[in-house]
């Protein structure tokens, strides 16, 4: 039901990703139990279309270990350590294994990130944002003064993180490679989840350190995320790295 040579060959030229074939067999009998199980249901039969085999295995895949689904596919250079400069189109399928801004201080990002989360899981409001109508107005005047300034910075309607510039580590499931932000990603953030897929394509590496510089036209977020990285969210990897006990923060 599932073609395993079509939807291998498509996914290597849309994401440039070359699938194990262990993996994509077992990806394939999982989507053809589920399909059968639906037919049953429905007491039909439906005919699927390449482009949905290759959905289907696609939404699998960027939910996998990279290491499980994918050959290595980052070359290093010969005689080197580093990685040779990324080629064009289709790029290169990889993994997110770190992301920080390294911009900003890890203790103001965690601290960005606990508020950020406290106001979206329980409704706390920071100090620096502007009171509701309903809340009590009294204070100073110097702390409403320097509240408007953070609420400002912040969008003045609710907690945001910082944002300066990136540092990705990046894998494919063999090697590693550090990716630096060298101007603003829309796609990219602090926030990004870690097992994130991403396809670089492109990409120049920094002489003699094989760190990649990206730009905006050099990434793409495919998404997904396996679930064994859940809890490494930016607040629990910013607690981590400071050595800090943050039980909401996993």
């Amino acid at each position: 039901m599932i073609d395993r040579a079509g939807v291998s060959a498509t996914i290597k030229k849309r994401y440039g990703a070359v699938l194990r074939a262990p993996w994509l067999e077992k990806c394939a009998a999982h989507i053809e139990q589920e399909l059968r199980e639906d037919e049953e249901t429905a007491g039909s039969r439906k005919l699927v279309h390449l482009e949905t085999q290759v959905r289907l295995v696609a939404e699998q895949l960027v939910h996998s270990e990279i290491s499980d689904s994918c050959h290595p596919s980052l070359v290093v250079e010969a005689g080197a350590q580093h990685v040779k400069e990324l080629a064009g189109h289709p790029g290169v399928f990889l993994q997110v294994q770190s992301v920080v801004d390294v911009g900003v201080s890890k203790y103001a990002m965690w601290e960005a990130a606990r508020e950020k989360e406290d106001f979206e899981q329980r409704g706390i409001r920071p100090s620096y944002l502007p009171q509701l109508a309903d809340e009590d107005d009294s204070g100073s005047g110097e702390a409403n003064s320097t509240a408007g300034t953070l609420a400002e910075a912040s969008g003045g309607s609710h907690p945001k993180i910082p944002r300066k510039m990136l540092k990705l580590v990046l894998t494919d499931g063999q090697r590693h490679v550090s990716a630096l932000e060298v101007e603003p990603i829309a796609q990219l953030s602090a926030e990004l989840a870690i097992g994130s897929k991403v396809v670089v394509t492109g990409a120049q590496t920094v002489e003699g350190t094989g760190v990649l510089c990206l730009r905006a036209g050099n990434i793409r977020v495919v998404g997904g995320a396996p679930v064994q990285y859940a809890q490494q969210t930016l607040r629990a990897r910013m607690a981590e790295l400071l050595g800090l006990e943050d039980r909401r923060g996993t």
